[in-house]
């Protein structure tokens, strides 16, 4: 099955209302490039000088898109850290907040969004990306560019 960016947004539209109440903040919809071998999904984002979030995106590997339940999981799980990041302006990671709006989701609508590691204990409980096991965390892409982003800024 292959699926194009406008196929994703829908995706992502859809999700928006059934599980965030329409509230997400519409995100640039892409794939990731062939070159990351292990990563299935990126979110990434820019914060103003005012603590907006801006720029928002979301990119998933074409190695899953094939399996619409593993699209839906990872999908979700993207939007659930652009959920965490409109709300308290900060951070991606996989922190207590953004633990706390997977199992919002899982309870409710009983739909898969968080990945089996983190039901082991690799959460970040003091919100600090340092003791995240980067390579379980898959996301190290878009935590150094917000890094750098935040310098800038």
């Amino acid at each position: 099955m292959k699926i194009t960016k406008e196929e994703l947004k829908v995706c992502f539209d859809e999700y928006n209302q059934l599980y965030f109440e329409g509230k997400l903040k519409r995100a640039k919809m892409g794939f990731l490039s062939t070159s990351f071998k292990t990563i299935v999904g990126i979110f990434e984002f820019e914060i103003d000088k005012n603590r907006r979030v801006k720029n928002p995106s979301i990119k998933i590997s074409k190695r899953i898109v094939g399996n619409k339940e593993k699209l839906k999981s990872v999908l979700l799980h993207e939007m659930a850290h652009l959920s965490v990041t409109q709300k308290y302006k900060k951070g991606k990671k996989h922190g207590i907040a953004f633990i706390k709006e997977c199992k919002r989701i899982e309870s409710q609508y009983n739909v898969k969004v968080w990945h089996s590691w983190m039901r082991k204990g690799y959460i970040d409980k003091r919100e600090s990306i340092f003791s995240l096991p980067f390579i379980l965390c898959c996301h190290i892409a878009s935590i150094v560019k917000f890094r750098i982003i935040q310098r800038i800024i």
